[in-house]
């Protein structure tokens, strides 16, 4: 009878929970209908009843509903956001993930569904842009989905979690709270088997149970425009435990590292340990041991830098270290603090504290971020993890730059003081991580950085990896140390736990394309820039791409204007500039000799760039980007970035040389022959009328760009060239002037001359020529 009776409550409260079928719409299917659904008893089948009027489930055919299929991600998208209650647009189209199409057949279906769930933040997708949406989902993955779409994120990972080997260390919370909570079970064997497929029947019921008990409006929502979310996702701080050791000092675990030696396994703690008293204490007497799965247990040294006392109200970081020869793997499991009293015999141990370690071990260079939750976007706001601190950070640009063929990613990371005292940045540092590989950073920025409360400052991280690597994420690293007795220098490792994905472009561009530029107009630079004095106004007067038929490319030439409003003098920033085409490839601009080195007061003066672009290059619209050099190295990181076109002027009579502007009003060349004592010598010279006019605003710099005036016979070959300043003697004036051309490469005079004028720069790395016109 009572099982009558529950059966009949089962079946109530799931009408109950799902009556979502319109009056007077086509009677939907129930169990009924599907031959495998049969064997069920009647209180399951009533679950599957609901979810099946509901819409949430339907068969894999007609009359097969397959029950012990394995799940996708697509079938899994559909049911969260249907039991979750999230706000589906159906009429998406275009997903915001590169493998989910509308347009596929068998999973375009959940299109909608996949974006929705980003958007409420239970997902971030697979890993390179990209939801997987085919891809099966395990039984450990469906009860952390589960978890987060019930709201029990935190209280998951708070949760000490199953003693089962069969689940990852980073699900145990996630399972142990599923399994509490009715939504999983075990299997037969009494273990979870959390790598084990989920199958739809798991599915049904534990999406029946979740929606049962989830309270709408118990998670926060995240709105979003089209497929862009509108707010960054926050990599969740850690849950730090607190172990008490004796009445008034408390241990925190900060890291806990096994890597592989040459002979067997290096592991490591690090402690945190705090005094809540008003008085100096003692680090309290205990050995510091790990266990692994099996049971044997390994003592950790202390190092011999470790302090000895803890101040009042204050807290020391400890660390501790053994070598275990061991080639075989091991598995670390637990930490425990143990006081060991040696005055008794034989001698008694007494565990102070034990704490599951398995989920939080860092395994250095083959560590793999399994945990999606502590694996963010590009973007998502994280703090560092052992850390007690205000700071927060988040990575805002990134950029690629290379030495010969090897390339070094720069990673710009903004840190924002939400404290109400001044911090300084601690120090960690990022490392990329790629398949079988992983590649430590090291930060740019060598001296301390304070940042006060309420303030911000930036960051930057350079990584270097190997030609043709392929990045898939940033791992965030704290750099730990330990000092082995009667040795003079420590041994440096870096531990980890959470990390960020590349940004969606697959870290090739350097962030979002600025707006399209006006010739002329001051620059904005990015906030926090401290490279650009906020007095100084930066102008791109000039870009020019023209060809270089001597060298078979094409030379750019960008001049920029630096205005100081200030009243006093300011330096000349020495900035980068670079030009990126339509399809992606970036040219590194030459920075002309400047010999000033501060702009006065009401001034501005002229620095070019030179660029060498290939003969294929047909672009006409290019992305200008600004850069700033990091710390006297030879990194940089974008400030500005704007969209630009290119000039063309090959109008003699109207020529742009900012700040001059030329006409070229008439020309002659006339050809002179002399005899010497070596025999006959020739000369050109060309009478040039132009108009020259001229910003004042302007100084000249002594390396200002000069016009030269090359002589090309009928053939194309070049007989020579000269070059005229604006500035200093034998300058270029208004009005007629003779220019004169000697030690010419052909002997003998020619006929059908030509004069090729060019604008001319001279840079660290040679002459820049820019073509303007030629002359008939």
């Amino acid at each position: 009878m009572k099982k009558s009776l529950s059966v009949i409550i089962s079946a109530s409260m799931a009408a109950t929970l799902f009556s979502t079928v319109a009056v007077g719409a086509a009677s939907p299917k129930s169990s009924v209908d599907f031959s495998d659904l049969n064997q069920l008893d009647a209180g399951t089948k009533a679950k599957f009843d609901a979810m099946i009027s509901a819409g949430i489930f339907d068969g894999v055919s007609d009359s097969v509903f397959g029950l012990h299929d394995k799940m996708n991600r697509a079938q899994f998208a559909k049911v969260a956001a249907l039991i979750f209650g999230l706000k589906v647009d159906t009429s998406l189209s275009v997903s915001s993930f590169s493998d989910v199409s509308a347009a596929d057949p068998a999973n375009g279906y959940a299109l909608p569904y996949i974006e929705a769930l980003k958007a409420a933040n239970l997902t971030d997708g697979y890993g390179n842009n990209t939801y997987n949406p085919g891809g099966e989902v395990t039984k450990e993955q469906l009860a952390a989905f589960l978890m987060r779409g019930l709201n029990k994120e935190a209280e998951a990972r708070s949760n000490e979690g199953v003693n089962d080997s069969t689940v990852s260390g980073w699900a145990k919370g996630y399972v142990a709270l599923a399994v509490q909570m009715g939504l999983l079970g075990n299997q037969i064997s009494g273990t979870f088997g959390g790598n084990s497929p989920a199958t739809r029947d798991m599915l049904v019921t534990s999406s029946y149970e979740a929606k049962r008990q989830y309270v709408p409006g118990s998670r926060a929502e995240i709105s979003s425009v089209g497929n862009t979310t509108a707010a960054k996702a926050e990599i969740p701080d850690e849950v730090s435990t607190a172990y008490s050791l004796t009445a008034n000092a408390q241990a925190h675990i900060k890291s806990i590292v096994q890597e592989k030696t040459a002979n067997g396994w290096r592991v490591g703690a690090v402690i945190k340990l705090s005094n809540a008293s008003r008085s100096t204490i003692r680090i309290p007497d205990y050995e510091l041991r790990i266990q692994t799965a099996d049971g044997t247990v390994y003592t950790l040294q202390p190092s011999a830098s470790n302090a000895n006392s803890i101040l009042p109200q204050g807290n020391v970081t400890l660390s501790y270290m053994t070598d275990i020869e061991m080639k075989t793997n091991i598995s670390l499991s637990k930490l425990l603090w143990v006081d060991v009293d040696q005055d008794v015999y034989p001698k008694r141990e007494t565990i102070l504290a034990n704490a599951a370690i398995d989920s939080i071990v860092w395994h250095g260079n083959d560590a793999v971020i399994q945990d999606p939750v502590l694996l963010g976007d590009w973007g998502a706001r994280f703090s560092i993890q052992g850390e007690t601190s205000a700071l927060k950070y988040s990575a805002v640009s990134m950029s690629k730059q290379f030495t010969g063929q090897t390339p070094t990613y720069i990673v710009e990371v903004q840190a924002k003081n939400e404290g109400s005292y001044a911090e300084t940045i601690p120090n960690f540092v990022l490392s990329g991580k790629a398949e079988g590989k992983s590649f430590i950073g090291k930060r740019v920025e060598e001296t301390p950085i304070i940042i006060e409360a309420g303030g911000q400052k930036s960051i930057h991280f350079a990584i270097t990896t190997d030609t043709d690597t392929k990045l898939n994420a940033f791992y965030v690293l704290s750099a730990e140390s330990f000092l082995k007795q009667g040795q003079n220098g420590p041994i440096q490792y870096y531990t980890g736990r959470i990390g960020f994905r590349l940004p969606a472009n697959d870290g090739v561009a350097t962030g979002a394309v600025g707006s399209s530029y006006i010739f002329g107009t001051p620059m904005a630079f990015k906030q926090m820039n401290d490279f650009i004095n906020p007095s100084l106004n930066v102008s791109l007067e000039e870009l020019h791409v023209t060809k270089n038929e001597e060298n078979g490319n094409k030379t750019g030439l960008a001049k920029f204007k630096l205005i100081n409003k200030s009243d006093k003098p300011i330096p000349v920033p020495t900035f980068g500039a670079e030009l990126a085409g339509n399809e992606g490839k970036t040219y590194a601009g030459s920075r002309q000799t400047v010999s000033t080195q501060d702009i006065a007061p009401g001034t501005g003066i002229i620095v070019s760039y030179g660029f060498t672009l290939p003969s294929t290059e047909q672009s006409e619209n290019y992305q200008l980007i600004v850069q700033e050099v990091l710390s006297n190295s030879a990194y940089k990181s974008t400030i500005a970035s704007y969209k630009v076109s290119i000039q063309n002027d090959n109008d003699h009579n109207s020529i742009s040389f900012y700040p001059f502007k030329l006409n070229l009003k008439s020309w002659t060349l006339s050809q002179l022959t002399t005899t010497g004592t070596t025999g006959f010598s020739y000369t050109y010279k060309l009478n040039l009328d132009m108009d020259i006019e001229r910003n004042t605003e302007v100084v000249l710099d002594n390396n200002f760009s000069k016009m030269k005036f090359e002589l090309v016979d009928s053939l194309g070959r070049s007989l020579g060239s000269s070059s005229f300043p604006f500035t200093g003697t034998n300058r270029l004036v208004s009005g007629s002037q003779n220019l004169s051309f000697s030690n010419l490469t052909q002997d003998q005079i020619q006929n059908k001359i030509s004069i090729k004028v060019y604008e001319t720069v001279n840079t660290p790395t040679g002459e820049v020529n820019r073509f303007i016109t030629e002359l008939k």
